[in-house]
């Protein structure tokens, strides 16, 4: 999925990965006429090359970066604000004089790069608060000269492991002001999705949660999937859709670790993890096989995310430093690309494309994904309203959602897979007892959280016996039938709508709007009550019956406003209305179907379309 907000693709793929090219290689110049890549970086400025990817391939978005040593932001020249700003502007016309952005080498009167990275990994997070001043001083007059020059620029690109919404937005206002496009590089070793799943599945920890997390272990997203814990811990609290991420390196390296363990990559033959990082010790080279599963599990997640560019891999077309070669992937991993990759239509009446992709050959590494356009969120209009429900599905099937008992105060998740007929669930809450009515008589009581692996709340036993399974906890009762294979079954309170408070107003003052023209809203959804408010869905619902998905996976803390701006267009002259619909529970069960968890806000909101 992507918005397409500052980038318009003419096709879009079912993958989000791009070339991460560190100098002149043939062997990269031949892929990118093969995949035609969407996104590409590049530390080489051959303008031939790019002149002629560009004219192949004109919707790819090319990143480059001009390599400089040292790497002087003002801290080297004076440490103050004056000598900051003087080196972003240096640096910026320092690229300016490149020949690759000469008006003479301009295509279709564009220039051939589309954004320029001034610094690369210049320092890490828990820097002084004065270096990181210093260096949003730098960016600003990088961004304001190469803005001033018709040129887009990048910003921080800071190393992997590091990045901070809070921070950012406390040292890094001006910034966040001036930029479109943020850069984040992401590594872990060895898998991608390793320390994500140590986070998911450790002790929890409610102040590392941030909106957006799946709301266990301390959410993950401590290295792969960062840019998540940076944006939703307020950067996109406060500035919506403004910012898109690009993911200017990514991979794996045994560096993560750091201490002893090298900057290597999948390919070395030497191991340099310490032995008492648990399970960072493995065989080397990582089989190929298993990187592409990795591989195959970020690109999921990427894909769910729209203000998400793409990810540029690191390295293609090994050239310079001998251990770039560990990192290599052109060859098998290049195949696999190509052999996957699809283009998927894009709707366009919708910001986001129609996800197509038969992920049959995808083996996420962590529970099963849904990527989604537009929620089946009661629309109100007939069966070819834009609002319909177009969904892709992972490698398992779509959870079946239900809440047999209209009157209950939960709903449910059931995912049946492969392996042994067992029964796990997860009600996340620990210590309290289920009691479980088998077919056969039998009746089994568990401790939630006995089975931590699976969650809070987690328990598991046996589901051999085909029949109905009655479950009990809280006071709740649930009638299960289950045809003797592997389930896991998810309970989760419905929130109550008397939670919030909601305000929709127009964010222009206006009443009036013409034929297709933006009609913006000002949402806030303020929690009254004690208690945080998960939702999985807020979205706009016309009176005609189409939605549109503002926000996903969200937490609203106690006291706390939700606000967001979002806008619709109508194409229809009259009186209309606009609506908040929100689905007060986790995002796969809102695209589930379960409409016990949405509720629509009155008042509506009216104007007119003339």
């Amino acid at each position: 999925m992507y918005n397409q907000r500052y980038h318009k693709f003419d096709t879009f793929y079912n993958h989000k990965f791009g070339f991460h090219i560190n100098g002149p290689h043939p062997g990269a110049f031949e892929a990118i006429h093969r995949v035609k890549p969407k996104i590409v970086k590049t530390l080489d400025f051959s303008v031939d090359v790019f002149k002629r990817m560009k004219q192949e391939s004109p919707d790819t978005f090319l990143i480059a970066r001009l390599f400089v040593h040292p790497q002087d932001f003002g801290q080297l020249s004076g440490g103050t604000a004056q000598d900051a700003r003087k080196r972003g502007v240096e640096m910026a016309e320092r690229i300016l004089r490149e020949e690759i952005n000469q008006s003479r080498n301009h295509l279709n009167g564009k220039p051939l790069v589309d954004a320029w990275e001034s610094l690369n990994e210049v320092f890490p997070e828990w820097s002084d608060d004065n270096t990181h001043k210093l260096y949003n001083e730098y960016q600003i007059a990088f961004g304001e000269k190469m803005l001033s020059a018709g040129f887009e620029p990048l910003a921080f690109n800071f190393g992997q492991g590091n990045g901070n919404g809070p921070q950012w937005l406390r040292l890094y206002e001006g910034t966040l002001e001036l930029y479109k496009y943020l850069g984040m590089h992401e590594y872990d070793w060895p898998t991608m999705d390793r320390l994500h799943n140590i986070g998911l599945n450790g002790p929890s920890e409610p102040h590392n949660l941030v909106p957006g997390g799946e709301g266990r272990g301390n959410d993950g997203m401590w290295r792969c999937l960062r840019y998540r814990r940076v944006m939703n811990s307020g950067i996109r609290q406060k500035y919506g859709d403004k910012h898109t991420v690009i993911i200017t390196e990514c991979g794996m390296t045994q560096g993560v670790w750091g201490g002893p363990s090298l900057d290597i990559g999948p390919w070395a033959h030497e191991v340099t993890v310490p032995s008492d990082i648990p399970g960072g010790v493995v065989s080397s080279p990582i089989p190929v096989d298993n990187y592409w599963q990795s591989l195959q599990w970020y690109n999921n997640e990427l894909m769910k995310d729209d203000y998400v560019l793409g990810a540029c891999l690191f390295v293609t077309g090994a050239t310079g430093k001998p251990e770039w070669d560990t990192f290599e992937h052109l060859g098998p991993i290049m195949d696999r690309i190509e052999a996957f990759q699809q283009i998927i239509p894009i709707d366009p009446n919708q910001k986001t494309p129609i996800p197509l992709m038969d992920s049959a050959a995808v083996k996420p590494t962590t529970p099963a994904t849904v990527i989604e356009t537009t929620p089946k969120a009661k629309p109100t209009s007939d069966s070819s309203s834009i609002s319909e429900l177009q969904t892709a599905k992972s490698a398992t099937a779509m959870p079946e959602v239900a809440s047999k008992d209209k009157s209950s105060r939960w709903s449910y998740t059931i995912t049946h897979g492969q392996g042994l007929p067992l029964l796990i669930m997860d009600i996340g809450v620990a210590n309290e007892t289920i009691t479980v009515f088998k077919p056969d008589g039998a009746t089994e009581r568990l401790t939630s959280g006995s089975k931590a692996e699976y969650g809070v709340g987690g328990v598991e036993t046996y589901a051999n016996v085909n029949g109905v399974y009655k479950i009990e906890f809280l006071g709740e009762t649930f009638e299960i039938p289950l045809g003797g294979q592997f389930t896991k079954l998810v309970f989760e309170p419905i929130v109550d709508p008397s939670s919030v408070q909601v305000s929709l107003s127009l964010r222009d003052g206006r009443d009036r709007y013409g034929i297709g023209e933006q009609v913006f809203v000002k949402i806030e959804v303020t929690n009254i009550s004690p208690e945080p408010v998960p939702f999985g869905i807020l979205g706009l619902l016309s009176d005609t019956g189409n939605f549109q998905t503002s926000w996903d996976n969200g937490l609203i803390q106690a006291g706390e406003t939700f606000r967001h701006e979002d806008g619709m267009a109508f194409n229809d002259a009259g009186a209309h209305t606009l609506q908040l619909s929100i689905c007060f529970a986790k995002k796969d069960s809102c695209l589930g179907g379960n409409d016990e968890a949405w509720v629509r806000f009155e008042p509506k909101l009216p104007f007119t379309v003339q």
